[in-house]
């Protein structure tokens, strides 16, 4: 199990690393399309011509993905989290030193401590599917995907709480143990 517990956190910490490098270069891509994007609307074959808002749009979706750290510590603690993101490592998330003590007196106890034990896992896990939310919603925003954009929602909602894996997990042992 320690080996498992061991590379689920070294691929913990490669996403957590690959984030914020994959925000800035999403940043870059959404500037400069924007600025492609005005161009061709001064065009007279503009492909914007019955969707303006898109170059402005893809200006503004270029601040949020350069500071999509900050915005997901900002959801984060909007959803009753403590985790702050940064711009590398692993969310300031220590691994465990070791999975030996998994098993608890109780399944609640055995469920809350395998997840603490993955915790960094999931917190980075969560962290690129809500910055793949955000990047689809661009897409649907383009016309580039045939997603809703309740879907993308819905999908960065899931992946604020997998970064707050730890307390929903504890309150929802909490509430399985009061009906049992």
């Amino acid at each position: 199990m320690q080996g498992f517990v061991n590379f689920a956190a070294d691929v913990g910490v490669a996403i957590a690393y690959l984030v914020p490098a994959f925000a800035y270069l999403m940043a870059i891509g959404t500037f400069l399309f924007a600025g492609w994007g005005f161009w061709q609307q001064a065009q007279p074959a503009s492909p914007f011509r019955g969707k303006p808002w898109i170059p402005v749009v893809s200006l503004l979706l270029s601040g949020v993905f350069a500071a999509f750290p900050r915005i997901l510590t900002l959801a984060s603690n909007s959803g009753g989290g403590s985790v702050t993101i940064g711009t590398g490592g692993a969310f300031g998330y220590v691994p465990a030193a070791g999975a030996g003590g998994v098993l608890g007196s109780t399944p609640a106890e055995t469920v809350v401590n395998v997840v603490q034990v993955f915790q960094g896992f999931f917190q980075a896990f969560g962290a690129m599917m809500a910055l793949l939310a955000v990047f689809a919603w661009w897409s649907v925003m383009r016309s580039a995907s045939r997603r809703s954009m309740g879907s993308c929602f819905v999908q960065f909602a899931f992946g604020v709480a997998l970064i707050n894996v730890l307390p929903l997990s504890r309150f929802l042992a909490a509430i399985f143990r009061a009906n049992t």
